[in-house]
């Protein structure tokens, strides 16, 4: 059976939405990701199944990232066409997730997102791991140089971790920087303003993350209005 094409139409007004689907796809993913690698923590290198876990969490370690980069993607162009209209967004789509979530802010809101906040800083690690995932280079493999090959492949797998462990969050952040209100009525991505909004779309090994995203939004936004 061939794959049927399907314009669904959305609750936004849009149709072919998929952010809400790519969120539920990020979130599936991270669960994948972290069974897997909890599975192998402590394991011995020796041990017959280690390479094959390993292996498994190289591959599954792509896919939250990937995903949250193409949700916010979806996220915010919708979000600029449902707001200020599609011209709006076509203008702005060739940014930066960043920049572009820091133009729609200024635009809702009249003011600048806090530099170094935690929505923009989540934003930023997924983009970053993204990239070097999509734009992905071999390293020199000169083995009179193994030290900083050694070096280089950590500091980027360490921005790979990173674009991981923001890979929900970056999303959750983005609804709640906005106050939920504006999800609640388009549902491009869930709203995180009552638990009943939320609790039953989210895999409740991420609840915890998505409680966390909560405080720290709510302790920026103090923060902000002190």
């Amino acid at each position: 059976m061939s794959h049927p094409l399907r314009v669904p139409f959305h609750a936004s007004g849009r149709a072919n939405s998929r952010a809400f689907m790519y969120f539920k796809m990020c979130a599936e993913s991270l669960v994948a990701y972290r069974a897997i690698t909890s599975k192998g923590s402590g394991l011995d290198p020796m041990h017959p199944t280690f390479d094959g876990l390993n292996d498994k969490a190289d591959e599954l370690s792509v896919l939250p990232v990937i995903f949250s980069g193409m949700c916010l993607e979806a996220t915010l162009y919708d979000l600029a066409a449902c707001i200020f209209g599609e011209d709006f967004a076509d203008r702005i789509d060739k940014l930066d997730p960043v920049s572009k979530f820091q133009v729609i802010a200024r635009y809702i809101d009249r003011q600048d997102p806090p530099q170094g906040g935690v929505s923009t800083n989540a934003i930023q690690a997924v983009v970053t791991a993204r990239n070097l995932l999509v734009h992905s280079k071999s390293l020199d493999g000169d083995l009179g140089e193994i030290g900083a090959l050694m070096k280089k492949a950590g500091k980027s797998h360490q921005k790979t971790l990173d674009g991981i462990d923001n890979s929900l969050k970056a999303l959750v952040l983005t609804s709640l920087y906005f106050d939920g209100n504006i999800f609640e009525e388009l549902r491009i991505l869930p709203s995180f303003k009552k638990d009943e909004y939320w609790v039953a779309t989210v895999p409740k090994e991420l609840h915890p993350e998505i409680r966390w995203c909560i405080e720290a939004s709510k302790k920026e936004k103090a923060r902000a209005n002190a």
